[in-house]
């Protein structure tokens, strides 16, 4: 009996234990799917503050105005957004997705049928952790069919513990598409590796088809629909992921022509890619809504490149049967198909050209290192390892990839070399093993002797790193002819190179490169255990292998993944790495500083279609057809700012945004914001069509107006002719002696006269006001670069780069007789005098001052520190966070009484009740020849209270402290008298501002004399009477005096 209960015992020991062996995998997975999901939701409450649940970046708050309408009109997405990109309206494919969709179903069915705005926001908050931990299960299959289940395991182990661009488009409040497209494409790509497998098995040829055998096509057939149903299911969330066809496009022919070099039928993969291709293809046509060959809409593009591809493969399979049955030479075919290629892609360039053109442009600038300079505007879609991305970040390239992958990047391209290279060195050839060795050092050479891919790529005119690009595809293509590649592996190796290109080409797309790292980091295991340690499939005993064994393989792997991923390092000057708990705490950023700014634009603004008093309101959540044109009815108006903020203005401030994140009037925006004076504005306005200059308020904040944040960015876009960034500023550097060596100190912007000129500058620095000249000038050095081909401007040697004159005349005499230096070009100093503007008036500043940005009182040090001043002397009046302007007509002042051919001028003290800050406004006229002038006043004095949002109004928020004074200049009459000509508390209507009322302002200067007893300072009260009309100018100028 007690045998019996042993041998029992012994049974179910050994049950349990091939249990445990069989199934370890899930318990795995399911504890590294919630640790991850519990790191992204770590800063959860960050987002949601005093009941309102806040995002983080541009693009999620969109996706909220998409996920919404889609809850109110389920299934449906909206097809058409009259609020953004004023006065057009838009319809971006990109979003209003499956993506939108599957969030929008999942708050329907928590919210039970009916859920609450706040619901919505919330499950639109934790998608992006959600679906950043999902990505781990298509992962664990990729790498269980790469490495095993226990590569598999390791991978997701890998892709938990990356800290860089992956965990942070997964976090919490991230609620952009981004994390959802390496999910569908991930399991894409598994997809299509199952398909291969299966047909590489079942080995389905063209008598099957013809004969409709079905049950040997079956298993095929029906992962091959799969696989296309994958590849539909990543456009559909990202209608740019027609990049995945087009790799698999590329896969197809390297795979059928090297099965056709090493004697297999290309007729099996050819079955897979027409069968995937047609379903993806007619898949693709249910959600076109753009019958144009768009990239980045549902458009014509993706459904006809998918059935070109599905067609190209049968042209493929049906040519070598053909090359076949004529016992035509079989080195012939790979140059036929090289041969016909070349003719499809020049028939498509005659033939097509804008399509070509269209798709050749996106494909260089997504994967080919060509991003363009507004391109490269978008923080997202710079170039990974950038000279200017390193610079800024302190680090090499490698410390830049360390930062984001650790180690695993390395080891991963240590698996995808081997995978290139074994089925070459398994073969024992001679010639294929020195093959890879000659490959591996010609990759040497292009990574340690960068000059050698510059050169060729200043002789051919393109980046070197698509030279680099191009010598690594002949020598990867090279090996595929030689050697028999497993379908799957082979299809992984050309998706990794793509992804990899991608991922370099623009930083966002390190998001997929980290699932290709984290399989490639699945394959290297297995083949490293295989090396006689471990057999990963499970079917050996164990009890032979050593633990010192075991140690050195826990070793190896504890290296390459504590380093950055568990424990922080100092990386170059950029400071310590940050793991994945650190980066995983976030907030919601920049959109809490504009929050009271859009609070007072809801509640103290007309709503859109009832400005001046129209009554054409704007059904927010409505559905619009599809034009080009909107027609916007009246009373409805445009809130003009740079494209960053056009989705917050959409959404937190319910208002219409001239521009948007999709760039859509970026270039408008750009030569508005920059325009340097307010006819050119007007007349940006007036081209984008009639209803452009219904364009009413203008909101800047700090960083559009620095020239270390985002004042560089529109210079960009901005289209006049023979007008770039250096017409703005340059950069002076301040150099120091180290042990020595010359390195630099610091180093900040010299701003140029058009900077100051240019319209956003004057609204945050001036709030429309005139800006006098300041006896202020900067002086420095010019200095040539070793090379001799590159002059730059350095402070004095003798350390003062900051000289305080007197008075103007004094400023102007040294600026002239030293061509190394100008007056202004610091802070708010202006070169010349900046004239007044008569249309836009300061309503709203932020709560919130901009010096609570470490970013901001950096760019004050950096700038303090270059020219070796006090950084408190470089701080604009009222350093509001966000001010909003509003454009509006002016009233009209016409005045008499003072002399002829002089100059009047207008001020009035206006009060900023939120800051609690007062300015002053100035503005000045000349007059005629019979002593009368007219002048047009943004800022009203009195009749505050007659208007608001309710009649169709801005309640505004700057308010004047008495009315205006209007002089003019002030001379000796003889007789030891003064004459000077003054009106005092003019009062000007808010209707007159507005234009809610017609009329003009009346003002008379009146003369007055005054005796004074001249003695003998005679001469210094004739110069304070001459330069009394730069006395605030003065004052800034004594300010920065003591300063320096």
């Amino acid at each position: 009996m007690s045998a019996d209960t042993e041998r029992i015992e012994d049974h179910d020991s050994k049950s349990v234990l091939d249990l445990a062996k069989d199934w370890y995998h899930v318990p795995a997975l399911l504890v590294i799917l919630v640790a991850m999901l519990a790191v992204r939701l770590r800063s959860y409450s960050n987002f949601v503050r005093d009941g309102d649940v806040l995002f983080s970046g541009n693009d999620a708050w969109y996706h909220l105005r998409e996920v919404t309408y889609t809850v109110q009109n389920w299934p449906s997405t909206m097809p058409f957004d009259p609020w953004t990109y004023f006065p057009f309206g838009t319809s971006v494919g990109q979003f209003g997705t499956i993506y939108d969709q599957i969030i929008a179903t999942a708050a329907l069915v928590v919210g039970l049928g009916s859920p609450s705005a706040d619901l919505v926001a919330k499950t639109l908050l934790v998608a992006p952790a959600v679906f950043g931990a999902l990505v781990a299960i298509p992962t664990f299959l990729i790498g269980r069919r790469l490495g095993g289940r226990l590569g598999g395991i390791f991978g997701v182990v890998v892709l938990a513990l990356l800290p860089g661009t992956f965990l942070q488009r997964g976090l919490v409040g991230f609620a952009d598409h981004n994390i959802a497209e390496p999910f569908f494409q991930a399991f894409a790509v598994v997809a299509i590796m199952v398909a291969l497998t299966v047909a590489n098995r079942e080995k389905p040829v063209w008598e099957l088809v013809a004969a409709r055998d079905f049950d040997a096509l079956r298993a095929t057939l029906i992962w091959s629909a799969l696989a296309g149903v994958g590849m539909a299911l990543y456009m559909w969330a990202w209608p740019p992921g027609v990049l995945l066809v087009g790799i698999f496009g590329l896969y197809l022919v390297l795979q059928m022509v090297a099965d056709y070099v090493v004697g297999q039928s290309p007729e099996h993969v050819a079955f897979v890619g027409a069968v995937s291709m047609a379903v993806t293809g007619l898949l693709m046509f249910v959600p076109v809504t753009d019958f144009s060959f768009s990239v980045t809409n549902f458009s014509l593009l993706q459904p006809v490149f998918s059935f070109g591809i599905g067609a190209g493969a049968v042209f493929l399979a049906a040519l070598a049967r053909w090359w076949e049955s004529n016992d035509v030479d079989d080195r012939g075919y790979p140059v036929a198909v090289a041969a016909f290629g070349l003719v499809a892609v020049a028939g498509t360039a005659v033939v097509l050209p804008d399509v070509f053109r269209q798709v050749s442009v996106n494909f260089l600038r997504t994967v080919g290192f060509s991003a363009g300079a507004a391109t490269r505007t978008i923080g997202e879609a710079q170039p990974f390892i950038a000279a200017s991305v390193l610079q800024n970040s302190g680090m090499t390239a490698t410390e830049r990839i360390m930062s984001e992958y650790g180690f695993t990047f390395f080891t991963g391209l240590v698996g995808a070399i081997w995978l290139v290279g074994k089925p070459l060195v398994r073969d024992g050839d001679t010639r294929k093993i020195g093959y890879v060795a000659g490959s591996l050092a010609a990759f040497g050479v292009l990574f340690l002797i960068p000059a050698i891919p510059a050169g060729i790529g200043g002789v051919l005119g393109i980046d070197s790193s698509l030279v680099s690009l191009a010598i690594a595809t002949a020598l990867i293509v090279g090996a595929v002819l030689q050697a028999d590649y497993e379908s799957q592996h082979l299809f992984v190796l050309v998706w990794a190179a793509i992804i990899t290109s991608a991922a370099f080409t623009q930083v966002r797309f390190n998001y997929y490169l980290a699932v290709v790292v984290a399989v490639m980091n699945a394959y290297l295991l297995r083949e490293v255990l295989s090396l006689g340690i471990i057999d990963l499939a499970g079917t050996d005993r164990l009890d032979d292998v050593s633990y010192g064994t075991v140690a050195v393989v826990a070793i190896a792997l504890l290296l390459v993944l504590t380093p950055v991923l568990v424990v922080p390092i100092q990386l170059g000057n950029a400071g310590t790495s940050s793991n994945a708990l650190q980066t995983s705490q976030t907030g919601p950023g920049t959109v809490t500083q504009w929050q009271d700014s859009f609070e007072w634009m809801q509640n103290s603004t007309p709503e859109e279609g009832q400005f001046g008093g129209a009554s054409n309101e704007m059904e927010y959540y409505g559905t619009y057809e599809r034009t080009n044109d909107f027609d916007y009815a009246e009373g409805t108006y445009g809130v003009m700012s740079w494209w960053d903020y056009g989705h917050w203005i959409t959404v937190l401030g319910e208002r219409v945004p001239n521009a948007n994140p999709f760039q859509q009037g970026a270039t408008e925006a750009a030569n508005f914001l920059l325009a340097p004076n307010e006819e050119q504005a007007a007349d940006v306005l007036a081209d984008m069509s009639e209803e452009g200059n219904e364009t009413r308020y203008v909101m800047v904040d700090w960083q559009m107006a620095s020239t270390s944040s985002k004042f560089g960015a529109p210079t960009i876009f901005y289209d006049e002719s023979n007008v770039s960034t250096s017409d703005f500023y340059s950069t002076m550097y301040r150099l120091q002696e180290q042990e020595g060596q010359t390195t630099v100190a610091a180093a900040s912007s010299l701003k140029d006269q058009r900077y100051y000129e240019s319209l956003m500058v004057r609204l945050y620095a001036y709030h429309g006001s005139a800006r006098e000249a300041s006896p202020v000038v900067v002086d420095w050095e010019e200095r040539t670069s070793a090379d001799g081909e590159t002059t730059f401007q350095v402070t004095p040697s003798d350390g003062q780069a900051v000289r305080v004159f007197d008075n103007m005349s004094a400023a102007e005499e040294y600026v002239a007789n030293d061509p190394t230096s100008q007056i202004g070009g610091i802070g708010t100093f202006p070169e010349e005098r900046v004239a007044a503007l008569e249309h836009y008036r300061l309503v709203k500043s932020s709560n919130n001052s901009a010096l609570r940005s470490g970013s901001y009182q950096n760019s004050l040090v950096s700038e303090g520190n270059t020219y070796g001043i006090q950084p408190q002397a470089l701080v604009p009046n009222n350093p509001s966070w966000v001010k909003t302007f509003e454009r509006v007509p002016g009233a009209t002042v016409e005045g008499s009484g003072a002399p002829a051919n002089t100059t009047v001028t207008a001020r009035v003290q206006m009060r900023d009740q939120t800051t609690g800050t007062n300015f002053t406004y100035t503005q000045q006229a000349q007059t005629d020849a019979d002593g009368e002038f007219t002048m047009t006043l943004p800022y009203s004095t009195t009749g505050y209270d007659e208007y608001g949002p309710d009649n169709g109004y801005t309640d505004v928020s700057v308010r004047a402290t008495g009315g205006y004074t209007f002089t003019g200049p002030t001379t000796f009459a003889g007789n030891n008298t003064i004459v000077s000509y003054q009106s005092q508390d003019v009062a000007v209507e808010e209707g007159l501002v507005n234009g809610a009322e017609d009329g003009t302002v009346q003002v008379t200067l009146e003369r007055n004399e005054q005796e004074f007893d001249l003695t003998e300072n005679s001469d210094s009260n004739e110069t304070q009477t001459n330069e009394s009309a730069s006395t605030s100018a003065s004052v800034d100028a004594a300010a920065l005096s003591v300063a320096a």
